[in-house]
C-alpha cells in the first residue's frame, strides 16, 4: 500500500473550510487543519478525529507569511509530505467603497489575496519538489460579478480567480504536473457575517451595525448551502475530474456569460444577488 495521501486546509474551523476537512478526511487522508480562531480550531480538530482520522491542528493567521511558512514546515515534520492544499481562508466586511477605511481594504486583501499568495510562495515549492500535487482555491461566484457595497470583497475575488489562472500557467509552463483548482462558491451556511470577530488588532476595529450583521446572518441561513454537501461535490469537481474552475451552482456560468456580455457591449452589468434585493 502507498503512503496516506497529506492535505491541508486553511480556515478549517468553521464553514466551507471544515467541510472540505470532512471530506478529505473520508477520503482517508491525514489532514493538516488552520485556521486564526484557535478554540474554533480546537473544536474541529475534536469534531474530525473520529475513526482514527489524524489530524494536526495548527493556529495560522494567513496574512503573515511567516505563520504560512511555519505551518508548512509543521506539515512536513509531522507527516513528511503534502499532496493537497486549500487555501480556503476568507473575510468579507459590507459598506460603500469611499466609506470603509484603509484598515478595512488591507484586510480584506491581506486575508483573501495574501493569504492565498503566501500559501502559494509556502506550498508550491514543496508540490515541485514532490513532482506533483493540487492546489484548491475558494475564491467566489463574486469572482465573475460585481455586487455594491462589497468592494474590497469582490474585487479581492476576482484577484484570487486571475492569481489561480497564472499559477496553473506558470506550472505548466515549467513542465510541472502539481494541478490547481478555483472554487467559485455561491453563498454557505458559515460564520462569514461575523469574521470581523477575528480581525486582528493590527488593523484597527470595525464597527458592524446590528442591522447589517442580522440581514447578513440571515441570508446566509436562507440562501446558503450545507458546507459539506458543498465540500464534497468541490472535491469531486476538483481532485477527481480535474476541473481547473468549480461552480457550486450551474446558473452562475449563465450568470458569468451575461456578465461577459454586457461588458463586451460596454454597458454595466446588472446585479440580480437576492441579498441586494432585499437589503438595500
Amino acid at each position: 500500500m502507498g503512503e496516506t495521501s497529506v492535505a491541508v486546509v486553511t480556515g478549517a474551523a468553521s464553514g466551507l473550510g471544515l467541510g472540505l476537512a470532512a471530506g478529505l478526511v473520508a477520503r482517508g487522508m491525514s489532514v493538516v487543519i488552520a485556521d486564526i480562531n484557535g478554540d474554533a480550531l480546537a473544536q474541529a480538530q475534536q469534531r474530525l478525529q473520529v475513526d482514527g482520522a489524524e489530524v494536526l491542528a495548527v493556529r495560522t493567521d494567513v496574512t503573515k507569511d511567516d505563520e504560512v511558512a511555519a505551518l508548512a514546515s509543521r506539515t512536513l515534520d509531522r507527516f513528511g509530505r503534502v499532496d493537497i492544499v486549500c487555501l480556503n481562508a476568507g473575510v468579507n466586511l459590507r459598506g460603500r467603497a469611499w466609506e470603509l477605511s484603509v484598515d478595512d481594504w488591507r484586510w480584506i486583501y491581506d486575508v483573501n489575496v495574501f493569504g492565498v499568495v503566501h500559501g502559494i510562495r509556502s506550498f508550491v515549492p514543496i508540490l515541485l519538489k514532490e513532482g506533483a500535487g493540487h492546489v484548491l482555491i475558494t475564491a467566489s461566484n463574486s469572482a465573475v460579478a460585481t455586487l455594491p457595497a462589497l468592494a474590497p470583497y469582490v474585487s479581492s475575488k476576482h484577484a484570487v480567480l486571475a492569481l489561480a489562472e497564472t499559477v496553473q500557467h506558470d506550472l505548466l509552463e515549467v513542465g510541472s504536473d502539481v494541478r490547481v483548482s478555483v472554487v467559485l462558491p455561491g453563498a454557505i451556511r458559515s460564520g462569514m457575517a461575523d469574521a470581523v470577530r477575528n480581525r486582528p488588532a493590527d488593523y484597527g476595529s470595525a464597527q458592524v451595525s446590528a442591522e447589517v450583521l442580522h440581514a447578513s446572518r440571515a441570508f446566509l441561513e436562507r440562501y446558503g448551502s450545507d458546507p459539506r454537501t458543498m465540500a464534497d461535490d468541490i472535491l469531486r469537481q476538483a481532485l477527481d475530474k480535474h476541473c481547473f474552475c468549480v461552480f457550486t451552482d450551474p446558473a452562475d456560468t449563465a450568470t458569468l456569460l451575461t456578465h461577459a456580455q454586457a461588458l463586451g457591449e460596454g454597458r454595466l452589468p446588472t446585479v440580480t444577488a437576492p441579498v441586494f434585493q432585499e437589503n438595500r
